[in-house]
């Protein structure tokens, strides 16, 4: 199995699990989170990955947070903490990029969902998190021993871009300088 980010043909998506305004000022650090997954939604407008978005009770938690652009996304509404029922179609690319909070309930769930279901998942470990500290860290840390692919959001910005040769050099290094 490669663990090689391929853009191209619909391979890639960036799922975005609730970033919403009343749950991330209640995050460790929700703050850096929000930039992160901004950075993320950006580097997939770039390089046109497609992206899908949950929001979890809307009513009660608000919509994503303004500072993240999911470039006319609307977010898919969800009770469960999984993502998997608000997102799961056959049109959903075979890899995923995962992003959101939080990192032991929501984030936790849909991966091991996604896994089941035979996606490839990769956790932007640097735009996940988590009220506790802890709980973020543990997450991580079963994911990583369940051999689940943890990177950060930098690194997939020059995973995608490839070299500075790539048409989308420039745009990669203003978004991540």
């Amino acid at each position: 199995m490669s663990w090689r980010i391929n853009p191209t043909e619909n391979q890639t998506g960036l799922l975005v699990i609730d970033a919403q305004e009343r749950l991330l000022p209640a995050i460790d650090g929700g703050e850096r989170i929000a930039a992160k997954i901004a950075v993320a939604a950006a580097l997939a407008r770039i390089f046109s990955i497609p992206l899908v978005a949950t929001e979890q009770v809307p009513e009660k938690l608000g919509p994503t947070v303004p500072g993240i652009d999911l470039g006319g996304v609307v977010p898919l509404h969800k009770t469960t903490f999984s993502a998997v029922p608000a997102i799961l179609s056959d049109t959903l690319p075979k890899t995923l990029l995962v992003c959101g909070v939080e990192t032991h309930i929501c984030v936790r769930q849909t991966v091991y969902d996604l896994r089941s279901g035979g996606r490839t998942v990769i956790v932007l470990g640097d735009a996940v998190g988590s009220r506790s500290p802890l709980d973020h860290t543990l997450a991580l840390e079963e994911m990583r021993s369940d051999k689940v692919l943890v990177t950060s959001v930098e690194a997939l910005g020059w995973e995608l871009a490839g070299g500075a040769n790539s048409p989308h050099f420039k745009a990669v290094f203003k978004l991540l300088k």
